[in-house]
C-alpha cells in the first residue's frame, strides 16, 4: 500500500511544479486575445458603412479646378481636410481660396474652418472670414463669421452680420450678396453706411 501512495504523490508533485507555468501560459493567451479584439474594433469597417462619418483624412489638402469654357481657375488649400461621403463634402481646416477669371476677376478668401460641397460647387467659409473680390478694378472686401461662395451662380453671400468695404465706402448689414459677374452688391436688414473721402 505504501507503494501505491508514492506514485500518486509523485504525480501530484510533478503536476504542481507545472501549474505556475500553465497559469502564465493561460494569462498570456487571454491577454493576446483581448489585444487582438481591441485592435479589430479600432480598425473595423463600421465607420465605412456610415455615410455621415469621415471615410478619409488628408493633411496639406489642395484641390484645383480649371474651367476652360469660362476661362476660370481656382485653388483651395488647407492644413487638413476630411471627406464625408454623404453629400460628397470636404470639411477643411484653415482654408485659403483663390479664384481667377478672365477680365481681371479675382476672389481670395480665408477662414479658420470651411466646408466644400463638391456636388453643388459651393464653399462655406466659417469663423473669422475675410473674402476679397476684384472685378474690373473694383475691390470689395467682406468680413463675417460665415460666407458662402457659389461657383455656379458666381455669387458671394452671407446672412450673418457682415462688414463690406469698397474704395470710399463702408457698410455693415445683416447679410449681403455680391454678384461677382456684375459687381452688384445688395444688403439685407438694417444697414450702417459710411462714405469715406479719399485723402
Amino acid at each position: 500500500m505504501g507503494n501505491s501512495v508514492k506514485p500518486l504523490s509523485a504525480f501530484f508533485n510533478l503536476i504542481s511544479q507545472f501549474i505556475p507555468l500553465l497559469l502564465t501560459f493561460a494569462l498570456a493567451a487571454t491577454s493576446y486575445w483581448f489585444a487582438i479584439q481591441s485592435e479589430l474594433s479600432l480598425f473595423s469597417a463600421s465607420g465605412k458603412n456610415d455615410p455621415t462619418s469621415s471615410d478619409y483624412y488628408l493633411r496639406n489638402f489642395s484641390v484645383q479646378s480649371h474651367d476652360l469654357a469660362e476661362n476660370k481657375y481656382s485653388i483651395i488649400r488647407s492644413n487638413a481636410a476630411e471627406h464625408i461621403p454623404q453629400g460628397n463634402v470636404w470639411n477643411i481646416t484653415a482654408p485659403e481660396l483663390e479664384q481667377f477669371e478672365s477680365g481681371n476677376g479675382m476672389v481670395k478668401g480665408n477662414a479658420q474652418k470651411g466646408v466644400y460641397l463638391l456636388d453643388t460647387d459651393e464653399i462655406f467659409l466659417r469663423d473669422n472670414v475675410v473674402v476679397t473680390s476684384q472685378n474690373e478694378g473694383l475691390l470689395t472686401t467682406m468680413k463675417s463669421e460665415e460666407i458662402r461662395i457659389d461657383n455656379i451662380t458666381n455669387e458671394i453671400s452671407t446672412d450673418k452680420n457682415v462688414l463690406v468695404t469698397r474704395p470710399g465706402q463702408r457698410f455693415e448689414a445683416q447679410g449681403a450678396t455680391l454678384n461677382n459677374d456684375t459687381g452688384e452688391l445688395t444688403a439685407q436688414g438694417s444697414i450702417k453706411f459710411r462714405i469715406e473721402a479719399k485723402r
